[in-house]
């Protein structure tokens, strides 16, 4: 029999005691559903918003990534078939911002039409898909057919700008908490009110912010070219440092790759700060974390453990100085790449094959290749030993971090 206190339900004072502990128990199992009661905490704000980003970034990375050799090497993308498997992975990747906006709001416990809103507003105002207008005549790709007078049609291409989707996506659901505080979430019209003046307002915000979110990622790009004027060694070994970080925050490594057009041993050096990252995670994971998700993280889900990372910075320290050993093959054997494969690592082999094959297109960027006995040594060899002795430097020597502070589910 249940107590309180001690004592059995006899009095008065016990019983509505237990009416209390009822109805705190009963509050705490209930299904949470975000509203205008919800309470929304700057640190908890922050971290669910950053969760549900990683969250949408894996599900659209992993797929193409894991495919895209796979495809290539098997013979299938000369098929209609491989073809059309290819493009639709591919708009995995092109939806990621309303993959973040839909991972973000499932944070927050939004019922369904929030959540479309956010995820509708977030991509709108990414870049992935931008609108132009066709002129008359100009066939419809969809039905074949001409174009009579002038339409708008929308192009989708790339992943857009993901710090800026991830502002969006946290503004779309501060605005949603208003209207359901202050406007009762619009009542009975909320169906037609909430897409027009939260999704479509949210999203023109977006896109108005978008060309100084950009200025982030240029920015870093700009430091980063600065390191490519520096001798091999030291040029090396900085790039790393600084790819090992970025890999893990919402900059896109490609995106500052493409924006400088890093190539040569700037795009090895790059891509080998990438696999100095992955391999610590992976140590960590492997203590701490599900199967799946040390393997997720080995398929290239290194943004999904921003939440944990940004809860302890001091674990960068690991990543950058296992990057800066890892990316001393780099510069001795000569470990190139394109603007493409930079920020790839060892997501899909892309930069390990890379500095192993070089496709005829490739030579305007490269000027040769390693052999498979050196790229194994390089791409995989001593970047572990790099990252085991970072690792246990920082956790056993210095102690700034434990395993435990990379548990987390993807």
């Amino acid at each position: 029999m249940i107590k309180a206190q001690g004592k059995k339900w006899f009095s008065k004072e016990s019983q509505d005691v237990r009416n209390q502990e009822y109805a705190r128990k009963a509050k705490e199992i209930a299904p949470q559903v975000f509203d205008g009661t919800t309470e929304l905490h700057i640190k908890d704000f922050f971290f669910k918003v950053l969760s549900g980003s990683a969250q949408g970034i894996l599900i659209g990375v992993l797929p193409s990534a894991v495919m895209k050799y796979i495809l290539k090497y098997s013979g299938l993308m000369t098929t209609g078939f491989g073809q059309d498997l290819s493009a639709i992975l591919n708009l995995f990747t092109i939806l990621i911002p309303f993959l973040i906006g839909m991972a973000v709001a499932m944070q927050f416990k939004m019922k369904s039409l929030d959540a479309g809103v956010v995820a509708i507003a977030t991509a709108a105002a990414s870049g992935s898909i931008k609108w132009t207008t066709a002129g008359a005549h100009a066939i419809n790709p969809i039905s074949n057919t001409p174009w009579l007078p002038k339409s708008v049609v929308y192009v989708a291409g790339g992943a857009g700008d993901v710090i800026n989707a991830m502002i969006v996506a946290g503004l779309a659901v501060f605005v949603t908490w208003l209207v359901a505080k202050y406007l009762k979430g619009f009542g009975s019209v909320a169906i037609i009110l909430s897409p027009i003046l939260v999704g479509s307002l949210v999203g023109l915000v977006g896109l108005e912010i978008a060309p100084y979110v950009a200025q982030v990622t240029a920015a870093i790009g700009n430091a980063v070219e600065t390191f490519t004027k520096l001798a091999p060694v030291p040029m090396a070994m900085l790039i790393a440092m600084a790819y090992s970080v970025i890999i893990i925050t919402p900059v896109s490594t490609v995106g500052v790759s493409l924006a400088i057009g890093l190539a040569g041993l700037g795009s090895g050096a790059a891509a080998m700060g990438v696999v100095a990252t992955t391999i610590v995670l992976i140590i960590n994971s492997l203590k701490v974390n599900k199967p799946g998700v040390t393997v997720a993280i080995f398929l290239g889900a290194m943004k999904g453990m921003m939440p944990s990372i940004f809860k302890k910075p001091v674990t960068m320290l690991a990543f950058m100085l296992s990057a800066a050993i890892a990316s001393l093959p780099v510069a001795i054997f000569g470990i190139e790449g394109t603007p493409t494969t930079a920020g790839f690592g060892w997501i899909g082999m892309v930069s390990p094959i890379q500095s192993m094959v070089m496709d005829p297109a490739d030579k305007v960027f490269m000027a040769h290749t390693v052999s498979p006995i050196i790229g194994l040594l390089a791409w995989f060899v001593i970047p572990a030993i790099a990252a085991f002795v970072a690792n246990f430097l920082f956790t056993k020597v210095f102690k700034l971090y434990t395993a435990k502070d990379f548990q987390q589910d993807l």
